[in-house]
């Protein structure tokens, strides 16, 4: 059985992100499609790699500017491009149909 007590929590915590970062639980992503929130999951999971990579360098990091930052986070806003996974989605099933099509059994 499926617990689901939190799950209210969870949303009123996500507000209106798609993405966040549960502590000792991993990662949870949402998506207007499933193509959307596989691409924040999987873009998030990246970033986390990277982060991680960076600081077990040992060495003082050099911050990035606010502006970069900023400028940065308006680049991906649904509103400024193509939802993501229109196009790599299909991709990915094309790819994993000739890996080992029984995952849509």
């Amino acid at each position: 059985m499926i617990d689901t007590k939190e799950r209210e929590a969870l949303g009123e915590s996500l507000g209106d992100n798609n993405a966040m970062i549960l502590r000792n639980h991993g990662l949870l992503t949402t998506g207007a499609t499933i193509p959307e929130a596989f691409n924040a999951m999987h873009r998030l999971e990246l970033s986390c790699k990277t982060q991680i990579a960076a600081m077990s360098c040992n060495t003082q990091l050099v911050p990035v500017s606010q502006k970069v930052i900023d400028e940065t986070y308006m680049n991906f806003q649904p509103h400024v491009r193509r939802p993501f996974g229109v196009l790599d989605w299909p991709a990915l099933l094309r790819k994993l149909d000739r890996i080992d099509p029984s995952f849509r059994d």
